[in-house]
Order: structure tokens, then sequence, then C-alpha cells
């Protein structure tokens, strides 16, 4: 059994979070959360008052424990979420001032501020997005006694640039720890002579609460593992999908391709109702099958001072009468009748001089010297009612399934510059309470909506986020070059198992959005659990056969990929002289599929690989679907002596394999 289910929680991981738990429940005053009150330092709880657990199904536990610091009229509270089918445990903080008069100042707010134990401690970290080839770059630090390493996001969007999502292996054991917070956090890693020190917290807190007024701490989860990187990956991959995907009407999200229309103007400045609609016809008309149809930016009235339609003129977030008479109800309706989805971009959070709401509600912006761009307060209840009623309105009326917000500027001087001497950070903490009230309201009111995450790219996509959304346009950086993609994909497979791939291919075409021709390399470099295949639908000249053929390929392996147990076969590089190797296995059923790509100056002719959760006392058969061979090879074979690819310079090769 253990060949076949390799990466099930086992009962020695789970009593590693059980453990922890029960210490935390039954020894309060050892709580890994601290703050300081008017600079005396406070651990733990102190006499709590309450602790309530309740059941939420067979698998989860919630548990709440209130606390109160008497003499500053604060109560403290906790939510923790305990898991029974993985070895994980959740907390958030809540302060809150249930007195008449203005709390001590509040500084050093950590969620997290304790010791893990263990030999031999290695951190390990990752660069996030910041439209830099450094990005989604791992890195490993040993933590021996003395040495510290601080870690912060630059701007206030959660991955811009440093990655919200930890490894901390032990000589015989290790930790996963995840930040939830879309803002501006905080962490420090110090190695100790029986293990690590950890903190994590809102990066800048300073403050005094109001009567009434409450804040909260980034959620922290963590997850105990046995064994090594591949196994802490897939665990972690298994738990994500199982309790943090997001579902489309209750079902697990499914791989999608991408269909999509845009003519020479900037973005979807000239996207209309006319055209998407003649697009999606002559998609049919190819028989190229398409699941969500993508109209981004610039659907809006969006005229800048100079008369011209540019797409990040926001603030007026309805359809352009001019360009969509009807607003996007033609275009909905005719996705619907054949099982299609309308995916429509919105940035709600940047609000531009002259729109909308800048005229109309500019008591709902805020403002710095850095530039002109204004931030919608959704820290503000009355800003958040507004921004809620409009899109809410907008989804509905539109028969819009996705909703997929960007967010395309830094807002921590934002926040910074409307705090108050003693309210340092309290306009970026009631900020994350009212973006995540915003996006909960939204998927409330409409139960079959999901959400696509989106800041520059991939630059807030922490845990908290992921929990309501994907993370589709995961990077602005190098859509069309091969080796910086897979590399990035890497960790996103290791992290965040649903995004999506372009198939562009920059090294045989100019940077563009479009390939100037088909290319079946692109798509092998672009194999994701949602497909954007990247031609122009307003030419003819494409060999239509050969895309739809790469599609079929996708098909055949897109629901291992999203689903499967990931396996890196190649060591991490962005160097287009190497090649690059994966495996995604279904142990369940006994199916995978094994990748080999050889990058367009690599040398070397051929590459073997070891294939992992092989059962070397089977028999498999392996299929090529772009070409039909099948080839019989013992699991020993497979697992032992490995498979050998031979491929010319820029080109790739998948084998399905199938347990006999």
């Amino acid at each position: 059994m253990s060949q076949i289910m390799p990466n099930a929680p086992m009962p020695t991981e789970m009593k590693l979070i059980h453990n922890l738990f029960w210490t935390l429940l039954t020894k309060p005053a050892e709580f890994p959360i601290s703050f300081s009150l008017d600079g005396t330092r406070i651990r733990g709880l102190q006499m709590p008052s309450m602790a309530k657990r309740k059941r939420i199904d067979a698998n989860i536990d919630e548990i709440t424990i209130e606390a109160r610091v008497k003499e500053a009229g604060i109560r403290v509270l906790i939510e923790m979420t305990l898991y029974k089918d993985y070895p994980v445990l959740e907390w958030v903080v809540w302060l809150k001032n249930e007195g008449d008069h203005p709390t001590p100042l509040i500084e050093n707010l950590k969620a997290m501020d304790m010791n893990l134990v263990g030999d031999n401690p290695v951190l390990h970290h990752f660069k996030g997005d910041f439209y830099n080839i450094s990005g989604f770059e791992p890195f490993e630090v040993s933590l021996t006694p003395g040495i510290k390493k601080e870690l912060a996001p630059v701007g206030g969007r959660a991955c811009d640039p440093e990655f919200p999502y930890y490894r901390i292996a032990f000589k015989d054991h290790g930790y996963t720890i995840a930040i939830g917070w879309p803002c501006q956090w905080a962490s420090s890693f110090e190695g100790k002579d029986d293990g690590v020190h950890i903190e994590v917290g809102q990066q800048t807190v300073s403050l005094k609460l109001n009567p009434g007024e409450q804040i909260r701490t980034p959620r922290i989860t963590l997850m105990g593992w046995q064994g090594g990187q591949e196994r802490a990956i897939n665990l972690w991959r298994r738990w994500y999908l199982a309790h943090i995907l997001p579902r489309h009407d209750g079902l697990p999200l499914k791989p999608y391709i991408v269909g999509h229309g845009a003519d020479e103007h900037e973005e979807f400045t000239g996207a209309t109702e006319q055209n998407q609609i003649e697009w999606i016809e002559k998609f049919n008309r190819l028989q190229i099958p398409f699941d969500v149809w993508w109209i981004d930016a610039g659907w809006y009235p969006c005229w800048s001072s100079d008369g011209e339609r540019r797409w990040w003129e926001t603030g007026t977030w309805k359809p352009d009468p001019e360009r969509f008479p009807n607003g996007f109800r033609p275009i909905s309706d005719k996705l619907h009748s054949q099982d299609g989805q309308l995916l429509i971009w919105f940035e709600p959070e940047r609000v531009r001089p002259g729109t909308e709401l800048d005229q109309e509600h500019p008591e709902l912006l805020l403002s710095s010297d850095v530039d002109d761009n204004k931030l919608l307060n959704l820290g503000d209840s009355k800003a958040r009612e507004w921004v809620t009623g409009r899109i809410l309105d907008t989804i509905k009326g539109n028969g819009i399934d996705v909703y997929r917000q960007d967010h395309n500027f830094p807002p921590l001087s934002r926040w910074q510059a409307n705090d108050a001497e003693d309210r340092k950070g309290m306009n970026e903490n009631l900020y994350v309470q009212g973006y995540l009230d915003f996006w909960d309201e939204l998927l409330f009111e409409n139960p079959s909506l999901w959400i696509d995450s989106c800041s520059s790219g991939g630059r807030r996509n922490d845990l908290e986020t992921m929990r309501r959304s994907v993370p589709l346009h995961y990077t602005d950086y190098g859509y069309g070059d091969h080796a910086v993609k897979l590399a990035f994909q890497r960790t996103m497979h290791e992290w965040i198992p649903y995004f999506k791939e372009f198939t562009l291919s920059w090294d045989k075409h100019k940077p563009t959005r479009w390939n100037e021709k088909e290319d079946s390399f692109g798509f092998h470099c672009g194999m994701a659990p949602m497909l954007f295949p990247t031609f122009d639908i307003k030419r003819d000249d494409y060999d239509f056969e050969l895309i739809r053929k790469m599609i079929g390929v996708w098909k055949q392996i897109a629901d291992l990929v999203l689903y499967g147990d990931y396996y890196a076969l190649t060591p991490f590089h962005k160097s287009a002289s190497q090649w690059v190797a994966k495996q995604f296995d279904s142990p369940a059923d006994g199916r995978g599929y094994v990748q080999a790509i050889r990058l367009q100056e690599c040398d070397e002719p051929s590459l073997t690989v070891r294939l992992h959760a092989i059962d070397p006392l089977s028999e498999y058969e392996l299929v090529n679907p772009e070409t039909g061979e099948t080839l019989e090879v013992s699991g020993k074979n497979l697992a032992e002596k490995g498979l050998t690819v031979s491929l010319e310079k820029r080109q790739g090769q998948i084998w399905i394999y199938r347990r006999m």
C-alpha cells in the first residue's frame, strides 16, 4: 500500500499536529501569539475565560478561545481550525476594544511567535512574482544557532517579491507554513540550539483601538510531515486540493481551455458585442473547443485625457454603452447555450482621475503623493457597500461566471499616508478585513461564481486570498520564454496547483501576445490546468488541425496536472541549454504521465529519468499521445533503470502510463 498510495497522511504526521493542538488547548499561556501594550510584552493567553469546540464535518473541528486583558478592555479571540484528514492546524487572532476609551498602544502584534523543535533545521523559501526573471526561485537557508532570516514583501501586496509559503525541514520531520495576509506581512526565522524560533505578523502595528473596533492577525497554516521534500510537496498539494481550491457549482474545479478574441487595440479596448460574438462563432466553426471566454481590461468607459481609450483608466464599472449597448448579456447567453462560461476583468481598487468613483465618491478613496492612482478604501464600510453593490449588479445583470480582479499598483503608501501617528497599520488592517468581506459577499450572492486573483501578475496570492480564488494569470513576466516559465511553473505546481499558462513561443517569434504561426513546442511548455492557446482568431493561416491535436493531448493529461501528485525530475533552472522533465501520478488508479522537454539550446540529445510512485511488481503500458506509439515496461525497470527520451532540440515528449 505504501507504494500505491505514497503520499497519504501517516499517523505519525497526524500526531505532530494533534500533539501541538492539545498543548495549545490545555496550556493557553503557551499559545504562540504576542503583542505589546504600552511597551509591556504579552505572550500567550492569560486566564482564558472560554473555549468552544464545534465540529464542522467529519474532518474539520473549529475551536474558539476567548481571553481578556481586563485592565486594557481588550478581548482576545483565537479561531483555530483542526483538520482530521491531514496534519494541519490553522489559527487567526482578533483583538477587540470592549471598553469605553481607546486602548493602550498595541504594538508588534504577532500571529505566530513560537519555537519548532528539531535537529539541523533548513528553511526553504521562495521568491514571489515581481516582473523579473528571478521570480519564483527557491532558496535554502541552514538555520544554525544564531542565523536569522527575515522576509517581507514590499508595497503592500503579499507576494511582491517574497512568497508567503515556507517549508522547514529538520533531520527526521518538517513543517510547512503559509501566511494568510493579502497585504504587508513580515516573518523571521532564527536558528536556536533546539530548533527554530519563528515570528509572523502584519509588518507594522502601532495603534490604539477605539471603542468597538477590532483588528485581526494573518491566518497561520501549519502542516506537519515526515520524509523528504517530495512528500512535503504532495501532502500539501493533496490538502490544498481537498480544502482550499474553490469549487464551481459545488463540484471540484476542472481543467479548462480559454477562448479569446481581441483586435489590435490595447488589451480589450477594441472589444465589442459584435466582434466577441463573431469570434465565438469562429471558434465553433473551426471546432476548437473552449470552456471559458476571456474578456480582459478595457471593456468599460476608459477615455484618457488625450481622447484615447486606455485600459488603465479604471473607476467606472459599467460596460461601455458604445461598444456593448446590451451589456454582456448577449455574449453570456450565447456561451451558456453551449455550456461555456464568461470571464470579465475588473480592477475596482484602482480609481483614476475623472472616472465615476473619483467624481462622485471622492470620500471613499485614499491617495498619496506617490502618483495619481487613488485606492478605493475597502476598510470603509461605505466604500465596500458601494463597490459590492455595483459589482454584484454587473455580475448578475450580465451573466458573468468568472470574476477576475486585478490590482496594478502598490497600496502601502496610501494606507500609511492616511494613518494617524497612534494608528499605524490600522488602515491596512481594516482594508484586509474589507477586502475579504467583499469577496465573501460576491461568492455568497453568486453560488456558482468563481474568482480569478490577479495583481500585476501573481503579487497577491497568499493563502487567505487563495481560499476564495485561483491565480489564473500568475505572472506578467516571460509569457513566451520557455525555460523561464517552466521554472515558474515548477514553484506553482508545488504550492498553488491551479493556474493558467500561455502557449507562446518567443524564441521563434517576436515577443507578442500571439504566436505568428502554430507551434506544438509552445503547447508542450504550456501544459497547465488552464490552457490559453495563443493564436489570433482573426487570422485564417494557422494549422488549426495541429492546434486541435495539441488541445487533444492536453485533454488527456489535464486532470493529472491538476489532481495528480507532482514530481520534478530535473533540477530547478532557467536555462534554455538544459532539459526539463516532470511527472504527475495518480496512485489511486495507477496512471500518470511523464514529460521531457529538450529546450532550444540544449546539446544533450537524450535524458533518462527515473519515475516515482511506481509499483515494481506491476507491468505498465506507456502511450505517446502525439504519435500513438505504445510501450510495455515493467515497473521495476521504470523505477530502477528509468525511461530514456531522445529528442531533437526544441521538442517535447509525453508518455502517459497505466498500471496493467
